[in-house]
């Protein structure tokens, strides 16, 4: 699989979408095998495989899009934003729970 690495100023992405370009080659995603998919999982430094310790730990780190007014309103919070947001989903988790 060959690699196209492009730069795009915050400026030049705000403008993408606006015009409603995705940042993503579907095109690209759909035609990739099994192997080819595998083979870019394994070469990504960030691809970490979950192990039986990491789920006995019960903690994984996740990557999370907010928008700026969302992590303003988390971070003036008197918890760790963090905290915050994994409290607000345990709640929720729990609540439906109770359905």
């Amino acid at each position: 699989m060959s690699e196209n690495i492009v730069s795009y100023t915050s400026e030049e992405l705000a403008e993408k979408r606006l015009r409603g370009e995705s940042l993503t080659d579907w095109q690209r995603v759909t035609n990739a095998t099994d192997r080819e998919l595998e083979e870019a999982i394994a070469a990504d430094p960030d691809a970490e495989e979950i192990t039986d310790e990491d789920w006995e730990n019960g903690e994984f780190v996740v990557s999370l899009r907010l928008n700026t007014e969302l992590m303003a309103w988390l971070q003036s919070q008197e918890e760790s934003y963090q905290d915050h947001i994994q409290r607000l989903i345990h709640e929720a988790m729990q609540q439906k729970s109770k359905l």
